[in-house]
């Protein structure tokens, strides 16, 4: 009777460390099924732009023209609040002049300067290579008697590319344009004014901007790191 009290007493023991066990495999929480999926974020790389200095091909550029042309290239590739956030890094002019010189000057006499762009790009690991080359500025204002009136009239043109390679899309810039008048004398007539209405024409169809904007675009970023969900 003793005895079978004793193992009555074992199997009872034995039952409840088998219930321990499964009811502590039954408190370990299931995976969650709804957690908030894990989003990346791509670390941004600064871009970096190269504005090369203007280049006059004529020996009669003005003062004012070249300083107002160079004014306008500036203003294309204007980012709001760069100096805070960074977006771009704009490179040495002077080594980027010396870097075009010898892209050129490679190529020989038939050089393509939307060609050397891309060396240059290549060679400072830059973005976006941007330059103006003007390639005609004249004006002469005189008064006609052929008419027999002796008004002021204007005989005047303007002539400019811009070049360029986009790193972004793999593109060559070249865009061309130019003006020419002969007229009655008017200041809208003059060089200067005609040689950054062609200059507006050209940034348009240069379409510099797409290489920079939109500035949050991770194309060409480095491996995305990963950041919890909200």
């Amino acid at each position: 009777m003793k005895t079978r009290s004793i193992c009555t007493a074992l199997v009872f023991a034995v039952l409840l460390a088998l219930g321990g066990t499964a009811g502590a495999e039954a408190a370990v929480p299931a995976p969650e099924t709804n957690a908030p999926p894990v989003k990346t974020q791509a670390v941004r790389r600064t871009k970096r732009i190269v504005l090369i200095p203007l280049i006059d091909r004529t020996g009669w550029l003005t003062r004012s023209a070249a300083e107002n042309l160079t004014a306008r290239m500036d203003r294309e590739l204007h980012i709001p609040l760069n100096d805070t956030m960074h977006w771009a890094e704009f490179l040495d002019e002077d080594e980027a002049a010396t870097a075009l010189k010898e892209a050129l000057a490679a190529q020989g006499k038939k050089a393509k300067p939307e060609l050397a762009a891309r060396e240059v790009a290549q060679k400072l690991d830059a973005d976006l290579v941007l330059f103006l080359v003007v390639d005609q500025f004249y004006q002469h204002i005189f008064h006609s008697f052929f008419f027999g009136d002796g008004g002021l009239y204007i005989e005047s043109a303007a002539s400019v590319v811009v070049y360029g390679y986009d790193a972004r899309h793999d593109r060559l810039i070249k865009s061309p344009a130019a003006r020419f008048e002969h007229t009655d004398y008017h200041p809208a007539y003059e060089a200067e004014a005609l040689a950054l209405e062609a200059l507006d024409e050209a940034l348009r169809e240069a379409n510099a901007k797409s290489a920079i904007f939109p500035l949050t675009e991770d194309d060409g970023a480095p491996a995305a790191q990963p950041t919890q969900g909200a």
